[in-house]
């Protein structure tokens, strides 16, 4: 069984409620001054690249990471009802 950093890079599917979250704290990020990215990421456990990458759309946030993004900015969220991941996709090459 996969874990969710496996999924994550695998392209997993994820659920739409949380890809709309997902937009709410990566609004809140970008609204974040770029001086402070460096107590976000450590308070999160990323590095700012990530951070970048993750506001860009190159990346997804891992589902311990996307916690403690939405803790930082005192979403509430419960990770627990939304355990469920669906198998990886397969990305066609282009």
């Amino acid at each position: 069984m996969l874990n969710a950093d496996e999924l994550e890079h695998a392209g997993a599917a994820v659920s739409l409620d949380l890809m709309m979250l997902l937009d709410g704290v990566k609004r809140r990020i970008k609204a974040v001054p770029a001086a402070e990215y460096g107590d976000l990421a450590e308070e999160c456990g990323v590095s700012v690249p990530t951070l970048y990458a993750i506001i860009a759309d190159r990346r997804l946030p891992s589902l311990p990471t996307f916690q403690k993004l939405c803790n930082y900015f005192a979403i509430t969220v419960d990770v627990a009802t939304h355990k469920q991941v669906m198998p990886p996709v397969v990305k066609p090459n282009s």
